[in-house]
């Protein structure tokens, strides 16, 4: 059996893929920021327990990175990611204003993760920039609803 090398996917069709399909995972935020700020907030439920799985989707993301990193680094990995998966649900329980403000400190602190993984050599710098640009997006929107719902 063949042993494959895993390398960073660096060609310019699964770059624009990538990014399409964060960018179309932004428009429910995008869309619970318009209903907060238009109707009041009256169809949040949904965004509410999206932006929890996609902060846990995030986690499984750093959960995998860790199959790839030196061994310290996996083990904190493993546990952060668990720990964030767990903050998460949290923050899908809570009411909309400070499960959303929890959902957006989650986020931001998922990014800080990410940028030691590119420090680390473990994403590449297009995958980096993916994240910075797709989190801000994401930790606006979440901010915005849980500061106005």
């Amino acid at each position: 059996m063949t042993q494959l090398q895993a390398t960073p996917l660096s060609n310019g069709p699964v770059r624009a893929t990538a990014w399409l399909l964060a960018g179309a995972g932004t428009l429910p935020f995008i869309d619970g920021f318009g209903d907060a700020l238009l109707f009041g907030g009256t169809a949040l439920g949904a965004v509410h327990i999206y932006a929890a799985l996609i902060a846990s989707f995030i986690c499984g993301i750093h959960w995998g990175a860790a199959l790839f990193a030196p061994g310290g680094l996996a083990l904190r990995l493993f546990l952060l990611s668990n720990g964030a998966a767990l903050i998460g649900w949290l923050g899908a329980l809570l009411p909309a204003r400070p499960g959303f403000l929890l959902l957006g400190a989650l986020f931001a602190a998922l990014l800080l993760v990410d940028r030691h993984l590119w420090r680390a050599g473990l994403w590449p710098l297009w995958f980096w920039h993916l994240r910075l640009a797709i989190t801000a997006v994401v930790v606006g929107a979440c901010l915005c609803i849980g500061l106005g719902a």
